[in-house]
């Protein structure tokens, strides 16, 4: 049995793996120099690659009992399993699982070396151009181009028996990731969903930003649109100059994305998420007694970041050199404009800043085993399909999990 695995990421070695494993000839086509370049970037370098809470809601998707089942047939034991197989040594911290080690490159070395036991073969530099059924058998014809050191070889065909797709989505096309398989889809015919740059930070409307960018806080986030419903998080908010960041920031803005083709978008921001506004307001009324004289800078320095409390009082139009009041409507302006500081949103951050891709090949379109039902022998797995997962391994348990099942039934005959 003779595979062509095309795309050399996460899902693409996994797959390779899997059915080079149950004796299949494999060959992965990899457009960069080298596989596995995503892999190094995930989890700030250490490679977030899985979760204990692995239920299917925390995955964006237009078949979540799709998610459900494949993670079902190979979720965190398995993955587990998997790398404990390859010789990873694997350790759990809040939920997440990593390398005991907490190096991304770990992870990768151990895909690749197990790979290459196996007698894997790699053909890099190669851009895979089509993916066309033989008119002759059963098989697929892999139409590429090659760049060998300064010499481009175009037009270079291989044929196979099976091909799995597994080239990545749209995010951080530095990483090789273009679009490719859903070019590859959109060519045989399969349908898919809108495109949005997923797990990434959000811009907004505002010449405040950049006074207080590097600021965090823990904050909660509400967004809301005039045409579609509402979602919400909480975490660590990072300020940027051109909006905002950090987990929190992530884990929305592939709504965010969505939302605002639909209409007007603000997020509702809470620098105090556990505390309510009436305990806040009679703390403040109460300090503002025992701080009388103090101006209203030195009043706030005690609660939030310097930066972003001057921000606050300009907002207000409040002088941070004025003498505080113990005017209850203005400190109830104060305390409104902490647990309510409301931003207009104007765009999620490109392709290049994002972590991921929402969207893609529709899980209708494909069998239980990652098959396409229009085309036996054809395999889809990892970010190319319809779904998504929020921060926190999620999308390379995705990987793992269509990567193996499609390298396993594949091996098939």
């Amino acid at each position: 049995m003779k595979i062509a695995v095309i795309g050399g990421g996460a899902a693409g070695l996994t797959a390779a793996i899997s059915a080079a494993r149950k004796n299949a000839h494999v060959t992965v086509f990899e457009k960069n120099d080298r596989v596995g370049k995503k892999i190094l970037m995930t989890g700030n370098g250490k490679c977030n690659l899985s979760n204990t809470n692995l239920s299917p809601e925390f995955y964006y998707s237009g078949d979540r009992s799709f998610v459900l089942s494949a993670l079902e047939r190979f979720g965190l034991n398995e993955t587990v399993q998997f790398f404990n197989s390859l010789g990873l040594l694997l350790t759990e911290k809040r939920g997440g699982i990593y390398p005991h080690s907490e190096q991304a490159s770990a992870v990768l070395d151990a895909l690749r070396f197990e790979a290459a036991s196996l007698g894997v073969s790699f053909m890099l530099n190669c851009n895979v151009k089509e993916v066309e059924p033989s008119e002759k058998d059963k098989g697929f014809d892999v139409v590429y181009d090659l760049t060998d050191g300064e010499k481009r070889k175009k037009d270079q065909s291989m044929h196979f028996d099976k091909v799995i797709v597994t080239t990545g989505g749209k995010a951080a096309p530095k990483t090789g990731s273009d679009g490719a398989g859903y070019r590859i889809a959109g060519e045989l015919g399969l349908k898919m969903t809108k495109l949005y740059p997923a797990l990434c930070g959000v811009k907004c409307d505002g010449d405040f930003w950049k006074s207080i960018s590097g600021v965090r806080a823990q904050a909660s986030l509400l967004i809301e649109c005039e045409e579609s419903g509402e979602g919400f998080s909480y975490g660590e908010l990072q300020i940027t100059d051109y909006g905002i960041s950090g987990i929190p920031v992530f884990q929305i803005s592939r709504i965010i994305a969505e939302m605002l083709e639909k209409g007007k978008v603000t997020v509702d921001i809470d620098f105090f998420p556990d505390v309510d506004e009436g305990v806040i307001f009679n703390e403040f009324m109460t300090r503002v007694m025992f701080l009388s004289g103090r101006n209203y800078e030195q009043f706030l320095g005690g609660f939030i970041n310097k930066k972003l409390a001057l921000c606050v009082l300009k907002k207000l139009g409040i002088k941070p050199s004025e003498t505080i009041s113990d005017d209850k409507a203005l400190i109830g302006k104060l305390v409104n404009a902490l647990k309510h500081f409301r931003v207009t949103v104007n765009g999620v951050n490109s392709y290049d800043q994002s972590q991921t891709t929402a969207g893609g090949i529709l899980l209708s379109e494909i069998t239980g085993d990652f098959e396409s039902k229009t085309y036996p022998g054809l395999y889809f797995a990892g970010e190319v399909l319809d779904a998504d997962g929020v921060c926190g391994g999620y999308n390379l348990q995705w990987a793992w999990t269509g990567g193996f099942i499609a390298g396993e039934a594949a091996s098939t005959c």
